[in-house]
């Protein structure tokens, strides 16, 4: 389960632009069609919406649409609806507005940067931030859906951290798995 920071994700696009009065369809129809092929549900939340609320018009099965209404921020919806949701199996936040995810971080809800959830979408993000001050400053990662892709030393960089943690992440659940598992045979032994 997907919560998406709608014009946060837009804002992060080489593809797209806040300019273009079709830019929330447009973003709709991508993720639609990416919840299709992972056989996934997503929320997206954008601001400004009149009157606000759902819509009908940009929702279907899979993917659910809302708009805040006037004079409420789309970050106020997005984190009330990540705390309901939250427990979810799977459940991600989406967004590269820092002070989300400071807010996501205490209450133990897991984020993806919009620029990485775009690379899911088959999307260009605008740039990745810095990781160290060693790196280059502007780092691009262009995505051009090649059949026979050459990966960049920019791409690696930026998605071995990334398998990394997941890989360590996993490593650590699987031995506590095993642990607990160990556990409870010894105690019913006993």
């Amino acid at each position: 389960m997907w919560l998406i920071d709608g014009h946060n994700l837009i804002g992060q696009l080489q593809d797209l632009s806040l300019d273009d009065p079709h830019d929330e369809a447009k973003l709709t129809m991508a993720i639609k069609t990416y919840c299709m092929r992972a056989n996934c549900k997503a929320t997206v939340i954008f601001d400004n919406g009149l009157p606000g609320g759902y819509s009908r018009e940009l929702s279907n099965s899979s993917v659910s649409v809302y708009f805040a209404p006037p004079r409420t921020k789309a970050d106020h919806l997005l984190m009330q609806r990540a705390k309901e949701l939250h427990r979810l199996p799977n459940f991600v936040l989406v967004t590269s507005d820092r002070q989300i995810t400071r807010l996501a971080y205490a209450y133990g809800i897991e984020t993806m940067p919009s620029e990485e959830f775009a690379l899911l979408l088959g999307f260009r993000p605008v740039e990745l931030p810095p990781e160290a001050p060693d790196k280059p400053k502007r780092i691009k990662i262009i995505y051009e859906k090649d059949p026979n892709p050459q990966v960049t030393p920019q791409e690696i960089a930026y998605w071995l951290p990334i398998f990394k943690r997941r890989l360590q992440e996993a490593r650590a659940a699987k031995a506590a798995a095993e642990q607990a598992e160990r556990e409870r045979l010894r105690a019913e032994r006993l």
